[in-house]
C-alpha cells in the first residue's frame, strides 16, 4: 500500500480504458480500406509499367489483361480499368505519386482516368501539372474533398477540349457511326446505333421506301407486364422494323425478288429435354445465348431454315467418320462450332463468327478430324496458342476445354452452359476431375 501525502489513504491506479467493440471494428474498417488502397495503388502502377512491355507474353504466354482475368478473376471492366489507369498515370507522375502515397483514392483515380484517358499525353501532362500545383499551394490535395477534386479535374479537361472543339466536332461525328446488336433472352435482338448524316441518308431512304406511307398510331391494348416491361414503340417504328427485315431478306436472296430464308441453328440436348425448353439458338454476338421454347422455335421455322444439332451433354451425336480426310468435313466443322458456340480459349468472349477450327493435336503429330481433337478459337487466340505453345484438351462429357502451359492450367466451359444439378442421376456427387 502506498501513502498519499501521509494521510494514510491508499491511492488507487486509474482503471484501464476498455475499447468498445463497435469502435474497434470501425477502426479496423478504416485500416483495412487504407491497406487495400495501398495495394491497389501498387497494382495499378505496376500494370502501367507492364502494359505493352511484352513481359507478360514472354513469361506467361498471355496478354496482361487475360492473365488478370484468369489469375485474379477480374471482370473485363475491372481489368481494363486497372491497365488503363496504369497507362494513363504513366503520363501523370504527380497524380501517380499522390495515389502511391495514399493522398488520393482508387475511386478518385478511376474518375480522373475516365475524364483524361482520351486526351493526348501533352494535355494529361498539363492537368497533372495543375494537380501538383494545387497540392503545393494548399499544402496537400486533401483540401479538396474527394468529389470536389474530381470535379476540378473535369473542369480542367473541359477547358482543354474547348480549344479544339470546333475542329474536332465534324471528325467525331464521322467516326461516331455504329450499330450495336444485343441478343434478347427470347431469341430476338435489340438494335441500338448512331449514324452520321452521310450514312443515315441512304439507310433512312431505304427504310422509308420499304415501309411505305406512315401508319397512324392507334391506342394499344393493355399489355401484361408481369414478366417485365414491354417495349412496343410507335406505329412508324414497327413499320421500320418490318422494312428492315424486308430489306435484309431481299439482300440475302441476291435481289431475286424472293424472300430469303436465313439459316437458324438450334441446339437440343437430349440430356435436358423438357417441355418448356426447346433449345439454344446460335447468335454471332457477345453475351449470353438465348434459350427458347419449342413454340418459339416453331414460329421461327415459319421464316427460317432450321437445322438442329443434337447433343448428349457436350458431345455432338451426328459426326462424320472421315476423321483422316484431307480437310475437316463440313458436317464435323458444323458440329464442332455448334458445340463450342464461340472461342473456347479461357477468358475469351469472342463470338462464333470470329473463330476458326483448331486441331488440338496437330495433323503432323498424328491428330485427326475427330470433334474431340477440334476446338473453336478466335483468330487472336489461335495465334496466341501457336505462338506461346499453349496445349488444349477437351473433356468430351462436360465440354470443358483446358489450356496448359508450364505451371499454368486454365479452364473454359461452352457459352450458355446452365448450372449443374447438385448430384448426378445415380445420386452421387458429380466428379469435376478432368480425364487427363
Amino acid at each position: 500500500m502506498t501513502s498519499n501525502g501521509g494521510s494514510g489513504i491508499a491511492a488507487t491506479a486509474p482503471a484501464p480504458v476498455v475499447e468498445d467493440a463497435g469502435a474497434a471494428e470501425l477502426r479496423a474498417l478504416t485500416d483495412h480500406v487504407r491497406e487495400a488502397e495501398r495495394h491497389l495503388a501498387a497494382a495499378v502502377l505496376s500494370a502501367g509499367r507492364l502494359a505493352g512491355s511484352g513481359v507478360c507474353e514472354r513469361v506467361e504466354g498471355l496478354p496482361l489483361e487475360l492473365l488478370l482475368a484468369l489469375a485474379c478473376r477480374l471482370t473485363g471492366a475491372d481489368r481494363r480499368m486497372l491497365v488503363t489507369a496504369g497507362e494513363v498515370l504513366a503520363d501523370m507522375p504527380a497524380t501517380a505519386r499522390l495515389f502511391r502515397d495514399g493522398a488520393i483514392s482508387w475511386g478518385q483515380v478511376r474518375a480522373i482516368v475516365g475524364t483524361v484517358r482520351r486526351l493526348p499525353a501533352a494535355d494529361r501532362g498539363q492537368i497533372d501539372a495543375r494537380v501538383a500545383a494545387s497540392a503545393e499551394r494548399f499544402q496537400g490535395i486533401d483540401a479538396y474533398d474527394p468529389d470536389q477534386l474530381v470535379w476540378a479535374v473535369d473542369q480542367a479537361a473541359e477547358q482543354l477540349r474547348d480549344r479544339r472543339s470546333v475542329e474536332r466536332t465534324q471528325e467525331r461525328r464521322r467516326a461516331s457511326s455504329f450499330l450495336s446488336v444485343q441478343a434478347a433472352l427470347d431469341g430476338g435482338m435489340r438494335l441500338y446505333g448512331e449514324l452520321d448524316a452521310v450514312k443515315a441518308a441512304p439507310v433512312l431512304n431505304a427504310l422509308d421506301a420499304a415501309a411505305g406511307a406512315p401508319a397512324e398510331d392507334v391506342a394499344h391494348e393493355a399489355i401484361d407486364e408481369s414478366d417485365g416491361p414491354a417495349w412496343s414503340g410507335t406505329a412508324r417504328g414497327r413499320q421500320y422494323a418490318d422494312a428492315l427485315e424486308a430489306v435484309c431478306a431481299e439482300w440475302l436472296s441476291g435481289g431475286s425478288g424472293r424472300r430469303a430464308r436465313p439459316l437458324l441453328v438450334a441446339h437440343v440436348d437430349v440430356s435436358q429435354l423438357r417441355a418448356e425448353a426447346g433449345g439454344t439458338v446460335e447468335m454471332a454476338v457477345r453475351g449470353d445465348l438465348p434459350r427458347v421454347t419449342a413454340a418459339t422455335l416453331e414460329a421461327l421455322a415459319a421464316s427460317a431454315d432450321v437445322r438442329a444439332v443434337v447433343f448428349d451433354g457436350a458431345r455432338p451425336l451426328a459426326v462424320t467418320g472421315k476423321v483422316k480426310a484431307e480437310s475437316i468435313p463440313a458436317d464435323t466443322r458444323f458440329a464442332v462450332r455448334a458445340r463450342d458456340l464461340g472461342c473456347r480459349f479461357p477468358g475469351s468472349a469472342d463470338p462464333l463468327g470470329h473463330t476458326d477450327v483448331h486441331h488440338m493435336v496437330h495433323r503432323e503429330h498424328g491428330g485427326d478430324h475427330h470433334p474431340e481433337n477440334l476446338v473453336s478459337l478466335s483468330r487472336r487466340h489461335h495465334s496466341l496458342a501457336h505462338r506461346h505453345g499453349w496445349r488444349l484438351r477437351i473433356a468430351p462429357d462436360s465440354g470443358i476445354v483446358t489450356a496448359r502451359r508450364r505451371h499454368r492450367a486454365w479452364r473454359s466451359l461452352p457459352r450458355g452452359t446452365p448450372l449443374a444439378s447438385p448430384r448426378d442421376d445415380d445420386g452421387e456427387p458429380a466428379d469435376p476431375a478432368l480425364p487427363f
